[in-house]
């Protein structure tokens, strides 16, 4: 069986590119011998070493089903995932100029269509297409729209919002599946000793410290611009703390390095993605707007603690057995810290990983692919 996986992977971002290796070790689970080939804007590799072809290169596939997803990819802003891909940082997101360099970027890599991920033709002739534990912004629901979507076999998807956005577009419910996102059910999670272990390793390793550290991460899209970050930081002063970079989307390694640097606070940039796994997993206390990263310390039962990231709220809400998450405001972050740090959580991440595993089955079988 071959299938077409097409996503956001090929952006700076640890969540996005998650997405192959957990998508194929879903099919595994499910029995479903298949070769996946991933498409993106840019062409590279997965985690996995596996290329990454460009999405124009899709109307070349002879793929049986094209899945799309997961991530946060119904949107119909253009502009700005051409900006994501060109590693523009969020405070330099301005001029007209950028916006022509923008425009030229999706010419020449995205397909035609309302949205990026939703192309005016099929991704593959006669293949047909299911959205795979995907997130969604507010939807146009103009005719073009509507159009595109209605060509959807099936669509996974993390949030309420994102099902009655789908419904009001005209998917009828019996096609539409509310699930956990599928990082629920990376293998990693199953092995807390382990990769606990591997993250205080890596800790020592990279920063010579021996203890949990208070894990750090912030993105300027969600509202966290360096001055905030650094105000942050500085309010943890006493603290093992070190930032955590999680790629250099929207610049967002190099504003968490530079607060660092002004903090005198260590830095974990350029981790590979197994590193990052760990980190979350050996962590005293995570403090994050990344909803990946939520549901990865989370499911190790580490504190997490956000600022409030609806996002994080909403796509934790459909799973059986949700991991704890604590939302804390700047004022009340180093007095909540200080309480959590060290303070495991006991949670059984079974549940969620067999959730997204009947999602994936769910959405194949209207693929015909089961």
């Amino acid at each position: 069986m071959r299938l077409a996986q097409v996503g956001d992977y090929s952006v700076s971002n640890w969540g996005d590119q998650l997405y192959p290796g957990v998508t194929a070790d879903l099919l595994r689970r499910i029995g479903l011998l298949s070769e996946i080939t991933h498409f993106a804007p840019l062409a590279g590799t997965t985690l996995a070493g596996e290329p990454i072809r460009p999405l124009r290169e899709i109307r070349r596939s002879d793929a049986a089903a094209v899945l799309v997803g997961g991530g946060d990819l119904v949107r119909f802003d253009t502009t700005t995932v051409a900006l994501d891909h060109m590693a523009i940082p969020e405070a330099e997101r301005h001029g007209r100029l950028l916006r022509l360099r923008a425009a030229w970027f999706a010419r020449r890599h995205f397909l035609a269509g309302p949205g990026v991920w939703l192309p005016e033709d099929d991704w593959v002739r006669g293949a047909p297409t299911v959205l795979v534990s995907v997130g969604a912004r507010r939807m146009a629901h103009d005719a073009r729209a509507r159009a595109v979507v209605a060509r959807l076999r099936g669509v996974w998807v993390r949030t309420s919002h994102a099902a009655q956005q789908f419904q009001a577009a005209g998917v009828d419910a019996s096609r539409i599946v509310l699930a956990p996102d599928m990082v629920f059910a990376h293998p990693a999670l199953s092995d807390l000793n382990g990769a606990a272990s591997r993250g205080r390793e890596v800790i020592r390793r990279r920063l010579g410290v021996d203890e949990p550290l208070v894990i750090f991460h912030a993105a300027a899209f969600h509202g966290w611009p360096e001055a905030r970050i650094e105000a942050a930081l500085r309010s943890l002063a006493g603290l093992p703390v070190a930032v955590l970079s999680l790629g250099a989307y929207s610049g967002e390694d190099r504003a968490l390095a530079a607060a660092a640097q002004r903090t005198g606070v260590d830095a974990l940039i350029g981790l590979d993605a197994d590193e990052i796994v760990s980190v979350l997993a050996g962590a005293g206390v995570v403090f994050t707007t990344s909803m990946h990263a939520a549901i990865v310390a989370g499911s190790f039962g580490t504190p997490v603690l956000t600022p409030g990231v609806a996002k994080t709220a909403e796509a934790f809400a459909a799973c059986p057995v949700p991991p704890r998450v604590e939302g804390v405001s700047d004022e009340d972050l180093a007095e909540t810290v200080r309480a959590r740090c060290g303070e495991r959580v006991s949670h059984d991440p079974t549940p969620n990983a067999r959730a997204a595993t009947t999602a994936m089955t769910s959405i194949l079988t209207m693929a015909g692919v089961l």
